[in-house]
């Protein structure tokens, strides 16, 4: 009797369970990878949002520290101006104790301020510059340049490179040009001109 033979190895029609799922596998695989490179965006995306808060906020507390003062510091500027005024009128040869408690009272004030970071703007002589200076008058150059601050009337301040108020200023400008004088000499008016009673007359 003939003992039947079975299959040979690797003539079988049934697939090993790899083989089955391999199609499945791949796919999960590939939805997996996906998946990822998704959620890897979204981290890097809320990683740059983060850095870029992180920032701003160190910029806003830099300033917040630097100009924080600002607006105390301004509020005691007309205060300041009274007092420099006040010290403006003491003659120079004053020691009475008033007059030198008003200097050391000024100097003070502006030392306290200065460490803070505010400093006056220098402006008589200075060119004018509309960041700095508000030019309240316009006068004649003379011997100064056209262009330059010759009077303070009120003065500026910056808080480190911030304008805190603008110097009130009174600035050169150039003359106009001065009338040509009458022929014949100042006084003389020209021939024909109709203020000089003589002119135009008819001889007899």
């Amino acid at each position: 009797m003939s003992v039947p033979k079975g299959p040979a190895n690797g003539d079988s029609d049934s697939a090993s369970p790899a083989e089955t799922q391999g199609p499945t596998a791949t796919g999960r695989e590939a939805e997996l990878e996906a998946e990822l490179t998704r959620v890897n965006g979204v981290y890097l995306r809320l990683a740059a949002d983060f850095e870029n808060y992180r920032r701003r906020r160190t910029q806003e507390g830099e300033e917040q520290a630097r100009y924080g003062a600002a607006p105390l510091l301004q509020a005691l500027l007309p205060g300041l101006d009274s007092l420099a005024r006040a010290v403006a009128h003491i003659p120079p040869d004053a020691r009475d104790g008033l007059a030198e408690g008003l200097r050391l009272t000024l100097k003070q004030l502006e030392d306290a301020l200065a460490s803070q970071g505010i400093r006056r703007i220098v402006s008589v002589g200075a060119a004018f510059d509309p960041r700095l200076h508000d030019a309240v008058l316009a006068v004649p150059a003379g011997d100064a340049e056209p262009g330059t601050v010759v009077a303070e009337l009120s003065p500026g301040y910056l808080i480190h490179d911030r304008v805190m108020r603008p110097a009130q200023v009174s600035v050169a400008e150039a003359g106009a040009e001065p009338p040509p004088t009458p022929e014949g000499g100042p006084g003389v008016a020209p021939a024909g001109d109709p203020t000089d009673g003589r002119a135009g007359r008819s001889r007899n």
